[in-house]
C-alpha cells in the first residue's frame, strides 16, 4: 500500500515552511526600511499599509472609542519615521509597532480616567457663568457681582497661553460642541478632549493664583504650596 505525502508542496520543496516565509517577510522589511532611510517615501508608504490595520486592533484592544484608537495609530506611525529616520540598527517592524501602541494605548486610558475624574468635579469656569446666569437681573447688588465675575473671568484668561483662551471661548462662551470646535481648530475630537481639560486645569490653577481663592468646586489649596507655573503646553 502506498501512503501519499500529506504536504507534496513542502516535500518537493515548492512551498515555504513558517520558518521561512518569516525570514522572507524580514527581508523584505528590511528593503522596505532600507529604502525609506535613503529617501524613498513611497517604501514607508508600503509599511504603512502593511501594519495599519494590526496597530490600529492593537489600539482597540486598550481604547474603545474608534477616533481615538485612530489618533494613537497615526501617533505610533509617526513616532516610527522618528525612529527610522533617528536611528540605523535593524528594527522588527511588527514588534516595535505593537509595542509602541500598547503603551501610547494604557497612557491615552490613564489620561482619559485621570479627565473624566477631574470633569466629574465640574469646570470652575462653568460655575462661574452659572452665577452669571442666575436671575435677579436689575438688581443692583446681583449686577454689581455679574460684573465683578466677568472682570474675574476676563482677567484669568489674559492669562492663559492663545490656544488655551481660544478653546475656552469656543466652548464655554460660545457653547459649542467638541466636533465644532474640532473643525474650528483643525484637531482631532479627541485631541480636542485633551486640550480643553488642560485649559480647564490651567484656568483652575491661574484663578487660583490671581484671586488667592480656591476656584468654585475647589478645595483650598495648603497654606505654603507654591502656585502653579503659568505656562503654555
Amino acid at each position: 500500500m502506498t501512503i501519499s505525502d500529506p504536504h507534496p508542496e513542502t516535500a518537493s520543496g515548492d512551498a515555504l515552511t513558517p520558518l521561512a516565509h518569516a525570514s522572507e517577510t524580514d527581508a523584505a522589511e528590511a528593503e522596505l526600511v532600507a529604502r525609506f532611510r535613503a529617501g524613498d517615501v513611497t517604501a514607508f508608504e508600503t509599511i504603512y499599509r502593511l501594519h495599519h490595520r494590526y496597530v490600529h486592533l492593537q489600539a482597540r484592544r486598550v481604547i474603545s472609542d474608534m477616533h481615538r484608537a485612530e489618533d494613537i495609530a497615526q501617533e505610533a506611525f509617526l513616532r516610527l519615521t522618528r525612529q527610522l529616520l533617528t536611528t540605523n540598527g535593524e528594527i522588527r517592524l511588527r514588534a516595535w509597532l505593537h509595542r509602541t501602541t500598547t503603551n501610547l494605548a494604557i497612557d491615552e486610558h490613564r489620561r482619559s480616567r485621570t479627565q473624566q475624574h477631574y470633569q466629574e468635579q465640574g469646570s470652575p469656569l462653568e460655575e462661574l457663568q452659572r452665577s452669571l446666569e442666575r436671575t435677579d437681573h436689575g438688581h443692583p447688588e446681583r449686577m454689581a457681582e455679574q460684573r465683578e465675575v466677568r472682570a474675574l473671568i476676563a482677567r484669568v484668561i489674559e492669562h492663559l497661553p492663545p490656544r488655551y483662551r481660544r478653546i475656552l471661548a469656543l466652548r464655554e462662551l460660545e457653547g459649542l460642541d467638541y466636533p465644532s470646535i474640532a473643525a474650528a481648530m483643525n484637531l482631532s475630537v479627541s485631541a480636542v478632549e485633551s486640550l480643553l481639560f488642560r485649559a480647564r486645569r490651567r484656568f483652575t490653577e491661574v484663578y487660583t493664583q490671581v484671586t488667592d481663592e480656591p476656584a468654585p468646586g475647589q478645595r483650598r489649596r495648603p497654606r505654603g504650596t507654591p502656585p502653579a507655573v503659568v505656562s503654555g503646553s
